[in-house]
């Protein structure tokens, strides 16, 4: 069309004489001789400019199709290659930045701390049961310190009022102290249906919380009864348990010191 287009302004230019003859435009463009020749002549210049107009607002559009897909292959290409440079740029810096094997062994243990092992779990809980499982038994109390750790921190408390009873309120510290506190508690009472239930292991903490329950026998007095009790146990290092904390009815054993529980009821 553009061709043709052409071909009409070159031939309007030359003059009447020009579009006489052989031209392909000739019948069509010769001046008009009367009014049907000026219709005529409108229809077909005005076609020729109607379609040149749309087929260059066609490569308008064309062209920002084309575009807009190459700004949107370069804006991936720039973000990939963005990726590659700050890749690259770690890789360098972590090169560069190498480390003693005494600072690799702590970086290790920082992140044992931060995520504990799963075997530690194990071990806790496990130490745990032993210990419970060694009461329930009634073991030897060479058994029961099996479980403790040999730290110089180890210790015994069980919650309450000094004056209700000699093994309340006291820090027992040391193995031997561990020692004393179980010892007291043999000498004063006994025990029968002692049965553990409900651990909770937090490994963070290093420690195992534990249900128990029993019927205490005050042995000077005879008075019994019946309880639900708390263990808090914290390990160390080698899963064997450094704080033993014990929370229950010290109400009950005073008064079955006194011989005075059954009155009561």
């Amino acid at each position: 069309m553009e061709k043709i287009y052409n071909d009409f302004r070159t031939i309007s230019d030359c003059g009447e004489d020009s579009i006489e003859g052989d031209h392909p435009l000739s019948n069509e463009l010769t001046p008009p001789k009367n009014q049907n020749d000026v219709e005529r002549t409108n229809m077909v210049y005005g076609s020729i400019v109607t379609t040149t107009s749309e087929e260059k607002k066609n490569d308008t559009k064309l062209i920002n199709v084309i575009y807009g897909l190459l700004m949107h292959k370069m804006s991936i290409l720039v973000f990939w290659l963005a990726i590659v440079i700050i890749c690259s740029i770690g890789i360098l810096s972590s090169s560069n930045d190498s480390v003693s094997s005494d600072e690799a062994h702590q970086m290790y243990n920082r992140l044992g701390e931060i995520m504990p092992s799963k075997t530690y779990r194990d071990d806790i809980l496990s130490t745990a049961h032993s210990l419970c499982d060694a009461f329930a038994n009634k073991a030897p109390l060479n058994e029961v310190l099996d479980q403790f750790s040999t730290s110089d921190e180890v210790f015994c408390l069980e919650h309450g009022l000094q004056r209700l009873a000699p093994f309340l309120g006291r820090i027992f510290v040391g193995q031997e102290g561990v020692k004393q506190y179980f010892t007291i508690i043999s000498d004063l009472l006994s025990y029968d249906d002692m049965k553990f239930s409900d651990y909770i292991v937090d490994v963070d903490a290093s420690t195992v919380s534990v249900r128990g329950e029993a019927t205490f026998l005050w042995k000077s007095t005879g008075n019994s009864w019946e309880e639900v009790f708390t263990y808090r146990l914290r390990f160390d290092d080698e899963a064997k348990v450094l704080a033993y904390e014990v929370w229950a009815d010290s109400g009950a054993a005073f008064l079955a010191s006194k011989g005075l529980l059954h009155d009561e009821e």
